[in-house]
């Protein structure tokens, strides 16, 4: 093709067409810019339409990620019903001074556990190091913000918390008043066995301490349902942005 036009320069020159000759090199400038503009358009095509299935990429495992931690949120609120349900047994049966039971050594353990949730961030993170301004839908970025760093934090602190409170004030009562305070995390395990059962339901600090129990546990689970109806109200505007997206 590029000898084809050198033949039309040279016989237009050696005919001494030489407003001919200007016009046919006008026309082939015209022709290589219009190829190049081409060539950009169709390149740019071209990345525009990876980056628009990279984009799908990320918000699809956001939508994945949140389905996954469904079930965090349901193992969370039904361990800590069941630790302030413990607490609940327990006080039940000093309060009308019922006789110790075996069973009692598991609702025992089980007063003393709690159950954190901190949401899984790696999608989270994928999609802010690409930049979150590729969603179009400013309020997700809010949303994204608020679970996976504002919530996140604040169950991280919370656990802090807990932790600071079972280890400096729950240990050193318990130490004195069971055989052993181990936290097994099954309710298969043994349990914890008081050495007085008669004298603990007497005692107005282990009772103070499971009434404690009771209210963080009940409290915790109240911020872990307002999250989940946020994580299900960012799924549907994850999956609207999805569609969105030619």
């Amino acid at each position: 093709m590029i000898k084809f036009f050198r033949k039309i320069r040279q016989q237009l020159l050696s005919q001494n067409k030489l407003s001919k000759y200007l016009l046919y090199a006008l026309g082939e400038i015209f022709l290589v810019v219009l190829g190049i503009l081409i060539a950009l358009q169709i390149n740019n095509w071209n990345e525009e339409r990876k980056a628009k299935k990279y984009e799908r990429k990320l918000i699809s495992e956001l939508i994945k990620t949140l389905e996954d931690d469904y079930e965090l949120v349901e193992m969370t609120i039904a361990g800590n019903t069941r630790s302030a349900r413990s607490c609940e047994i327990i006080l039940t049966h000093f309060e009308q001074d019922l006789p110790y039971h075996d069973s009692l050594s598991l609702h025992f353990e089980n007063a003393q556990l709690w159950w954190t949730m901190l949401l899984k961030t790696n999608a989270y993170e994928n999609a802010k190091r690409y930049g979150l301004d590729f969603i179009q839908n400013d309020s997700i970025s809010n949303f994204l913000a608020g679970l996976y760093e504002t919530n996140n934090r604040f169950a991280e602190v919370m656990d802090e918390r807990q932790a600071l409170y079972y280890n400096t004030t729950v240990t050193p009562v318990l130490i004195h008043l069971f055989q052993s305070i181990d936290k097994h995390w099954h309710e298969s395990k043994a349990g914890n066995v008081p050495n007085d059962y008669e004298g603990l339901k007497s005692n107005e600090t282990y009772k103070a301490i499971l009434k404690t129990n009771i209210g963080n546990r009940r409290n915790f689970n109240e911020w872990v349902l307002l999250s989940y109806r946020n994580m299900k109200k960012l799924e549907k505007k994850l999956r609207a942005e999805l569609d969105s997206i030619d």
